[in-house]
């Protein structure tokens, strides 16, 4: 063998001994990561297995851990712990089997394909579906910035100004040459509280030392009623000042001031969560009224005013009308309601009863009996043949009179029950 054939042969069998190597040292890791794959696969295998076990049978329906499980996922946080004990599970599994139980019960019953309660479920349906879609657009409203507050805060200023305020004290005296001896007597060093102990005519406040609280510059004092002059006059004399007499209606008056804080304004630190809590709510407003015109536009609607109109200006019905005048407070305001339902529905069923409201309310309520003899006549005219002709005959023959049983209308402001006079007649069955 030559030496070049010697050098080729070498290299052939060095080759074949490194794809030996890597061949030996590469199917460990292949063996390691097929066998990772394989227990993933089986631990998957076995939570799916563990999953679909059966806890309860139900007829055909079952309860699996996995529906448990599921219970307890969407659980806020702070409730899943109750769950975590055996008696807690114990708790969940008896309650989904008492749900599942009623719920078939329910179905077997036909609930579901009730009117009402397919109508309540649409409802649901609709309305989740509108709060999160309009949740998902109502996100994307970015929130006011400290910047912009701070703009409104300098554009507003005036809003956020505190008037000044005066806490004072006064010694009501009887006459304008009192009221100067105790002003004297007062900027001296006599003791204030027992001047006001000993002089002041007002007995209100002698035991507080003649407080009269504290006012604005509109002077409205809660023992002196409105005084702007006596305010004002404080507000000249300076914290510690004391002045006077000064006049009112209630006589005269030395002051003290006790405590003056001048108008100021509310810093914008103060103000800001109030100011960004405005201009968030006026966004939310404007970008919700954006986003409903771009999608009304979308969408194509296409209002018929014509159609809505006729739509909002349906008249009530009679029974409304009846039910809406039961139901006001005052006499004058029911009288009002019956007579419009009279006027708009002469010939309803409810229309003689109202008739018969009308004078009942006047006779019985406002003791008008001369409007109420009107309303009865008046029913016995255009309605004679209702059942209530007879309890408004019955009530022009005894309504002025304290002789006759008084009427009993426990039931009569109704559209069901006919008004009948205690005491009357009471036929074989009985009834009156």
């Amino acid at each position: 063998m030559t030496r070049r054939n010697l050098g080729l042969a070498r290299g052939i069998m060095v080759a074949g001994v490194v794809l030996a190597l890597v061949a030996c040292l590469g199917a460990p890791r292949a063996d390691a990561a097929a066998a990772k794959r394989r227990t993933a696969a089986q631990k998957k295998s076995a939570s799916t297995s563990e999953s679909n076990v059966v806890l309860v049978r139900i007829g055909a329906e079952t309860i699996t851990r996995g529906d448990a499980q599921k219970r307890i996922d969407i659980l806020p946080e702070q409730y899943r712990a109750n769950y975590s004990t055996p008696e807690g599970r114990q708790q969940l599994v008896d309650r989904l089997v008492e749900e599942r139980v009623w719920l078939a019960m329910a179905m077997k019953n036909g609930v579901a394909e009730r009117p009402e309660v397919r109508q309540q479920l649409d409802q649901q349906r609709r309305d989740l579906l509108v709060r999160t879609y309009l949740n998902e657009v109502m996100s994307a409203n970015p929130a006011p910035s400290d910047s912009e507050a701070q703009a409104y805060y300098q554009e507003h200023l005036a809003d956020y100004r505190m008037p000044g305020t005066v806490t004072l004290s006064h010694i009501q005296a009887r006459t304008e040459a009192e009221g100067k001896r105790l002003k004297q007597w007062a900027r001296g060093k006599n003791d204030w509280a027992a001047l006001v102990k000993r002089y002041s005519a007002d007995k209100n406040t002698r035991e507080t030392g003649g407080s009269l609280g504290t006012v604005t510059r509109d002077g409205v004092f809660a023992s002196l009623g409105t005084q702007p002059a006596l305010a004002e006059s404080a507000f000249a004399l300076g914290q510690g000042g004391i002045g006077g007499p000064y006049k009112t209606d209630k006589g005269w008056h030395v002051i003290r001031v006790d405590e003056l804080k001048p108008e100021s304004s509310r810093s914008f630190e103060q103000v800001r969560q109030v100011i960004l809590r405005q201009l968030s709510s006026k966004r939310s407003q404007e970008f919700y009224q954006t986003r409903l015109d771009q999608a009304r536009r979308s969408l194509g609607v296409k209002p018929d005013s014509a159609a809505i109109k006729g739509f909002v200006s349906q008249r009530k019905t009679a029974r409304e009308m009846f039910n809406e005048a039961q139901a006001l407070g005052a006499p004058e305001p029911r009288i009002e309601g019956y007579r419009k339902l009279l006027g708009e529905y002469p010939n309803s069923d409810v229309s003689p009863q109202a008739q018969f409201m009308v004078g009942f309310i006047y006779s019985e309520e406002l003791k008008n009996y001369d409007e109420a003899d009107k309303a009865f006549r008046e029913l016995l005219r255009r309605y004679p043949k209702s059942e209530l002709a007879g309890s408004a005959q019955w009530m022009v023959d005894h309504m002025r009179s304290e002789e006759a049983p008084p009427f009993d209308l426990s039931e009569a402001d109704s559209s069901q029950v006919v008004p009948k006079p205690r005491g009357a007649a009471k036929g074989p069955s009985g009834k009156p």
